[in-house]
């Protein structure tokens, strides 16, 4: 037991050094932030509005120079990321975006819900250089739109393009046309490669999604324990019982009450087991993404 709270301490102690060391930089003339975010040390953020959902992590090392940018809840920045630009930024809920992810807003970017952005990836607006006066006619921008659930699984370029719901760029694509619904991309330039790797979602059964989220909910009870358990799974939300954290089957959605067992069940089930949006009164976020 000596040497188990020995070791605690010595990795207890780095941890506060850095915080000391190297705090957080957050200057922003308006600030909205949610509950249970997490900004860690060496994080430097510098906007004129911003909005962060409740339970989004941005982790050591991002650097944020934006003018207007709104994240959504549970979203994840891992270490080392550049997000940048001059016009407005929008990133929805339940996102992650991997280590050294550049995002650019200069034609304003605006990113769905549940979308997946692999490590050393590039999202950008805009192409900036040359010298207009001697004819470059290569200096333009224009917006990014990324719908829910489009995955780009890393090391991708991606230029402003329209990346619709459930689409999917394999591992250093390089993204120049707009991407079709739950199709799979590939190459340099990326091409439609659905026919090879097949799409990325397939038709789930109401029954199977049950048997699958009722036996998240069980490993998850198990592993944590929960001093209490308001967690429910429902095909439907029931309004009458709010109190309780119903997650919808069907509508995909959630009653958010940010019980503690709650936040924990939404770290458990992301990135990958399943992703659940607030319902529309609780969705607070949802109500800035104009």
């Amino acid at each position: 037991m000596k040497n188990k709270v020995s070791l605690q301490k010595k990795s207890f102690i780095p941890r506060v050094l850095k915080r000391i060391l190297n705090p957080p930089i957050v200057k922003v003339e308006e600030l909205i932030i949610g509950k249970n975010v997490t900004i860690e040390p060496g994080v430097e953020i510098r906007c004129k509005r911003l909005v962060l959902g409740d339970g989004v992590v941005i982790k050591s090392g991002t650097q944020i120079d934006m003018v207007d940018l709104i994240i959504g809840d549970y979203t994840k920045i891992n270490d080392n990321c550049l997000l940048t630009g001059t016009d407005w930024c929008r990133i929805g809920h339940n996102c992650w975006f991997g280590h050294y992810t550049i995002i650019d807003s200069i034609g304003t970017t605006r990113i769905g819900n549940g979308v997946g952005v692999g490590a050393h990836s590039q999202l950008w607006t805009h192409i900036y250089f040359g010298d207009v006066l001697e004819g470059c006619r290569f200096a333009s921008h224009q917006p990014l739109i990324i719908d829910d659930d489009v995955w780009f699984v890393g090391h991708c370029i991606v230029s402003p393009i329209h990346a619709k719901r459930r689409s999917m760029a394999m591992v250093s694509a390089v993204v120049t046309k707009d991407m079709e619904e739950n199709q799979v991309y590939a190459g340099f330039p990326a091409k439609n490669m659905t026919d090879k790797f097949g799409t990325q979602f397939e038709t789930i059964s109401l029954e199977e999604k049950r048997l699958k989220m009722q036996s998240y909910l069980d490993d998850f009870v198990q592993r944590y324990a929960p001093k209490e358990n308001r967690i429910r799974i429902v095909d439907r939300l029931d309004i009458n019982q709010k109190h309780l954290s119903q997650f919808s089957l069907t509508e995909r959605t959630y009653f958010k009450n940010l019980y503690p067992e709650e936040v924990q069940f939404m770290r458990y089930l992301l990135p990958t087991k399943a992703k659940f949006l607030p319902d529309q009164e609780s969705d607070w976020v949802g109500a800035l993404m104009v």
